[in-house]
């Protein structure tokens, strides 16, 4: 069937002085971009027109970092992105508890609280859990999903003890005085204690095991909210062995519209979970393929936990540290238990180790620093990029910190030396929030793109500015730098860490102002085009799709949004208000408002 939209602006993201008439589909392509007669004249007795009433058509949306399972697991747990103090977290809690026919049978879960926006300044602790329950498992997440917090009930189950020592790349929060466990864990390598304890069998192939929500139900409550937002290709961005079984298996049944793109952990299976599926990882089979390979190498900067070059600035206020209550402190953030190695001219955190080559936490340590931790040994690093460039598959690496971006840097830089096709495989800095004008410099030469978090301007940058200072805290996110030097950039949500809202992407990118209406480093604004890009071409070709997608132009896949109005034209200030009308998903219309 072929379809003729028309009477409207069409915004081809080929060229910002573009301006057909109209664009002409035929089943899942695109067949004619030009003006009306010649399109009219392509119609046939059946087919459509759409008369565009003055909106706008573009390419849809293209999610270049998230986590598409998991956010639609945490749509059906309790929200606590609303609580202001910690008795809100234990009502929204005890709420939902109540409501249970068998309170017992399954951990009751809360996500989004952020420690950062509670009166109290501080993260949750097992006793405030334990007054929700002293039966039922109870974990809250952070909105970072770096961090959670259980209850004594969970901590037991988990077998922590005052002897539990802190593991690789995380750590576990103690009770003031003590090394007694307060519930608080940090990173993945401790929430994990949790997730084992949660699945019964001790193995942590989710996140949180018996949460009640099943894979089916995750992605149905993902896939409808990202088609509403006209999002039509999705990122996996971390996926273990059974999420991406799960998505092959919903493709199979015909349970997925959009694409989804799955990255597994190298250091987490992520060779065995490709071998298992060459198929997927060669391209799409039911709208699932595997892009390559995910490296997580540093936290959160609004949790303290990125790894840095230079300390974060002391905390203020109340309850400001979780540090502050104990006397776990990094190994790798103390200079009397740390070696320092020189790395591309700048001085890094490192040498410490608990056994493993990773710098990791020490109870006692002393706290004259703190720089936040890598997530793994840079030998490893290097190792696990070798991997990927000799298998020719993408890399993308999780890097919030200046720091984590040097391991990163470095790391492609000395394999490229005898694998230079890694460039070809296009790496990508997740992240790069805090990555500095030296690294940004090295990156055009490794074709290393930076997908950018700009989102924590708005939601974070206020906190940003006071745990980095003012001027590292105006570089956060440094999408214009990267664009002056030749870096390829694209924008995410990293969803569920934040909502699919590229319209809030955009104007975050564009603005650069904070909740509060601070602007925080208006040299780093990009123009509206810019962020388009970045969201439809730019993001295609991240994921080496930009042949099929993230354009209009014949040959290219009938993947559309009609949106409110022309984001060019739009005052910068109002993007956050532009609105997707129309979903179009292979020349087939799959939202529509």
């Amino acid at each position: 069937m072929r379809t003729l939209y028309h009477s409207g602006t069409i915004r081809t993201m080929v060229d910002i002085d573009d301006a057909p008439e109209c664009v002409v589909t035929e089943d899942d392509r695109i067949l004619f971009v030009g003006n009306c007669a010649e399109g009219r004249a392509l119609l046939r007795d059946d087919d459509a027109a759409v008369d565009l009433a003055g909106r706008t058509l573009m390419p849809s949306f293209i999610d270049s970092h998230g986590h598409f399972l998991m956010y639609g697991q945490f749509a059906a747990l309790v929200d606590l992105s609303e609580a202001n103090c910690m008795d809100d977290i234990v009502t929204a809690l005890t709420s939902r508890l109540s409501g249970r026919t068998d309170p017992v049978s399954a951990p009751l879960v809360g996500v989004n609280y952020d420690h950062n926006f509670l009166r109290e300044r501080r993260h949750p602790t097992r006793d405030d859990l334990d007054r929700v329950s002293t039966v039922t498992p109870v974990i809250v997440m952070h909105a970072s999903v770096h961090m959670g917090v259980g209850n004594s009930v969970l901590v037991e189950r988990a077998g922590l003890t005052a002897e539990t020592p802190d593991p690789a790349g995380g750590k576990f929060g103690r009770r003031p005085g003590g090394t007694e466990p307060d519930g608080y864990a940090e990173e993945m390598s401790a929430i994990r204690a949790f997730s084992r304890a949660l699945s019964g069998d001790g193995a942590a192939a989710q996140l949180i095991p018996g949460a009640g929500v099943g894979a089916a139900e995750a992605i149905a409550n993902a896939q409808r909210e990202y088609l509403r937002q006209g999002i039509t290709t999705v990122q996996e961005g971390a996926a273990g062995a059974q999420a991406v079984e799960d998505l092959i298996a919903a493709g199979r049944e015909g349970k997925l519209v959009l694409d989804v793109v799955a990255y597994p952990v190298l250091n987490r299976g992520g060779p065995a979970c490709v071998a298992a599926h060459p198929e997927h990882a060669s391209g799409y089979g039911d709208h699932v393929r595997i892009g390559g390979y995910k490296m997580i190498l540093d936290g959160s900067p609004q949790g303290r936990s990125a790894w840095l070059s230079r300390p974060y600035e002391p905390e203020r206020g109340a309850g400001a540290g979780h540090d502050a209550e104990t006397s776990a402190v990094h190994a790798s953030d103390s200079p009397a238990q740390t070696g320092r190695a020189e790395e591309g001219g700048h001085e890094l955190p490192g040498g410490a180790s608990d056994g493993d080559g990773v710098p990791g936490p020490g109870l006692g340590a002393p706290p004259e620093c703190t720089c936040g931790y890598p997530a793994l040994p840079t030998e490893q690093v290097e190792t696990w990029v070798r991997l990927a460039a000799e298998e020719g598959r993408q890399l993308i690496a999780h890097c919030n910190g200046d720091a984590a971006a040097e391991q990163f840097l470095s790391s492609v830089e000395t394999v490229s030396r005898d694998q230079p096709q890694i460039a070809e495989q296009r790496p990508v800095m997740i992240h790069a929030q805090m990555v500095r004008d030296d690294q940004l410099d090295r990156m055009p030469a490794l074709g290393m793109l930076a997908s950018f978090f700009c989102g924590h301007v708005y939601y974070w940058g206020d906190v940003h500015m006071q745990n980095l200072g003012p001027v590292r805290g105006r570089f956060i996110s440094p999408a214009r730098a990267a664009l002056d030097r030749g870096v390829r950039i694209t924008l995410h949500q990293d969803a569920p860490v934040t909502p699919p809202d590229m319209a809030l992407s955009l104007w975050a990118a564009v603005n650069r102002i904070s909740r509060s209406g601070r602007p925080i480093g208006l040299d780093q604004r990009i123009t509206t085009w810019e962020a388009l890009q970045a969201v439809t071409s730019g993001a295609a070709y991240q994921y080496g799709e930009e042949d099929d997608k993230g354009r209009i132009a014949p040959g290219m896949r009938a993947d559309l949004i009609i949106v409110s109005e022309d984001p060019v034209e739009m005052d910068p200030s109002r993007l956050r208000e532009l609105r997707v009308d129309v979903t179009i998903k292979d020349g087939a219309v799959v939202h529509s408002r």
